[in-house]
């Protein structure tokens, strides 16, 4: 299903870096719909009261969870010939051979002042601590989390195409942008709109560290995750690739498990099944997992679950540690300026989530003071998985308990 409309440009309701939010009116507006709607575009053109419009509304006529916006395919009247998303060197093709695709100006390429870097056939992450997570509502909480006891780090977003493309749609990734606790973002694939453009997720990696001097690297799906009920078809499946891609350039991958007990459905009560099959089945190379511990029942679950993790052929190491307490959750969003919330509930309704992105970030935080791990440019040793076992046991030697 492909649903086009065309629509008029009522007024322009909110212009962002590289989005802009407007209201339009559909030509054809079917029964008991608004008389007025929200699209959002991400050319870089001026809109006008009045100006027509060709929108793609498929997602609104699926009633899917895009935040009640159309997306603006560009101006349908007079004649059109202009460059709506320029670039500077840009030959490389995203979101290729569709109506959409556009040329970025990646890192890789020949024209790019960073193609000798790309040419290094033993070009690697030198270590660099990768935390990786399938929600993006959990960026701000690790992002601050890290930031609050480690304000030194520059913290690179690398962010996937499996989820939302343009990164420009999230607002988490433009407030810690603004508020100058991300340094800088990635965009792989054919996700686009990030200060560095990359064509694989692997040399994306190796743009945030090598090209931004990235001390952490936090790799998340954007917004707008898809999934069908199985362990198979859903987007946090490319997380076990960006574990494969850590291991082989020799960063140290930390995983944040998705862990809810405010979600009634089975399969995402506890530890998601989407936890358990990214690293219980899919993921070839090993990780540390952090688990947290909340001092009650709940804890038994959690230790059950995550058998399937300890006892995959990749040798995870799981490392437990207090989760955090709920005034900290508080402070973190009162810091973020946006509401923390995932699937739709707010953190104290659902805090665990919350409280093991934090518990993820502390434990890198503290990974990198303990000799193995160095950030501002000093040496880090090769990462392999007797360092992924040392860390671990590091880690919990030195973590509370409730």
């Amino acid at each position: 299903m492909l649903h086009l409309a065309t629509g008029t440009v009522i007024r322009v309701l909110e212009r962002q870096t590289g989005m802009q939010v407007l209201e339009v009116k559909l030509s054809r507006q079917e029964a008991g719909s608004l008389q007025t709607q929200k699209a959002i575009s991400f050319a870089r053109e001026e809109y006008s009261p009045g100006d027509n419009l060709l929108l793609n509304t498929t997602a609104l006529q699926l009633q899917l969870g895009t935040g009640g916006f159309h997306l603006v395919v560009g101006k349908s009247a007079g004649e059109v010939d202009s460059d709506v998303a320029p670039s500077e060197w840009g030959h490389i093709m995203k979101m290729r051979y569709s109506p959409w695709q556009l040329a970025v100006d990646a890192v890789e390429e020949q024209a790019s002042p960073f193609h000798e870097l790309f040419l290094q056939a033993d070009l690697t992450l030198e270590g660099t601590p990768v935390l990786i997570g399938e929600l993006h509502s959990l960026l701000p909480p690790a992002v601050l989390a890290l930031k609050e006891k480690h304000p030194q780090l520059r913290i690179v977003y690398v962010m996937p195409d499996a989820a939302s493309l343009p990164i420009a749609f999230s607002q988490h990734v433009r407030q810690l942008s603004r508020a100058g606790h991300l340094t800088a973002t990635v965009t792989t694939g054919h996700a686009w709109g990030g200060n560095r453009e990359a064509v694989t997720i692997h040399s994306g990696l190796l743009a945030a560290r090598h090209v931004e001097k990235a001390d952490v690297i936090l790799c998340m799906l954007g917004p707008g995750v898809a999934g069908t009920g199985t362990a198979y078809g859903f987007s946090g499946v490319q997380l076990a690739e960006v574990i494969h891609a850590v291991s082989a350039l020799g960063g140290t991958p930390f995983f944040i498990p998705r862990i809810s007990f405010a979600d009634q459905r089975s399969r995402h009560y506890g530890i998601s099944h989407h936890t358990t099959a990214i690293l219980g089945r899919f993921a070839l190379a090993p990780t540390i997992v952090t688990l947290p511990v909340l001092g009650d029942e709940r804890d038994c679950l959690i230790e059950q679950q995550a058998q399937a993790i300890a006892n995959s052929s990749a040798k995870h190491v799981l490392v437990r540690g207090k989760a955090p307490a709920s005034e900290r959750l508080k402070a973190l969003e009162q810091r973020h300026g946006l509401s923390f919330s995932t699937m739709g509930r707010s953190w104290e309704v659902d805090c665990v989530p919350f409280q093991t992105a934090v518990l993820a970030a502390d434990m890198l935080g503290k990974s990198m003071q303990s000799g193995k791990l160095a950030a501002n440019g000093e040496p880090r040793l090769p990462v392999s998985s007797g360092t992924l076992e040392a860390l671990g046991l590091y880690l919990t030697r030195n973590e509370e308990q409730p």
